[in-house]
């Protein structure tokens, strides 16, 4: 979601209306926790003032993230509201600004990506549950560890006393 600073200054004169939809799973994947997510809907006006540019979004979507407690895909549909004013590079921004939301471009080219990337990931709840936990079942095993029955545990020599498990056959 590239804007030009050309493109932008028409908002000086009449705000502009945007409605686009972003593919953003590469990026959002990168989070430990966000297995999938469906494209993302970028709706919301730009205006200018000065050298201020002004967006107000809202993104809708929807993040598959593993359920707290089977680990099983949970669809996390979500709807945010925000707000980011961009401001050049070495320019002090307007004091009645928000400052978690001003963001700094230089050159042309003002690139919101990284601002729908942000807002999605620092509204990912710590912990989703399936709806249903009884129909879902965990997987038998992941990165480093694997689902282990009572039966194979009592089946399963303690390392410790293997050697001791090898005296014991050699009697025999």
């Amino acid at each position: 979601m590239k804007w030009t600073v050309q493109q932008l200054q028409q908002a000086r004169y009449e705000t502009i209306q945007f409605d686009e939809t972003v593919q953003m799973e590469e990026r959002l994947t990168e989070h430990q926790d966000v297995r999938a997510a469906s494209d993302i809907r970028f709706e919301g006006t730009a205006t200018a003032k000065r050298n201020v540019y002004t967006f107000k979004f809202k993104l809708s979507g929807e993040l598959t993230l593993p359920c707290a407690r089977t680990l099983a895909d949970v669809a996390w549909p979500f709807l945010l509201e925000g707000t980011a004013h961009f401001v050049p590079e070495g320019e002090l921004p307007p004091s009645e600004l928000d400052e978690e939301d001003i963001y700094t471009y230089s050159g042309e080219v003002i690139d919101l990506s990284q601002v729908i990337q942000e807002h999605v990931l620092v509204k990912i709840p710590i912990q989703v549950f399936a709806d249903n936990p009884s129909d879902v079942l965990a997987p038998p095993s992941g990165n480093g560890w694997e689902l282990v029955t009572d039966e194979a545990k009592e089946k399963q020599v303690d390392p410790r006393l293997a050697d001791l498990a090898k005296f014991f056959d050699k009697e025999e």
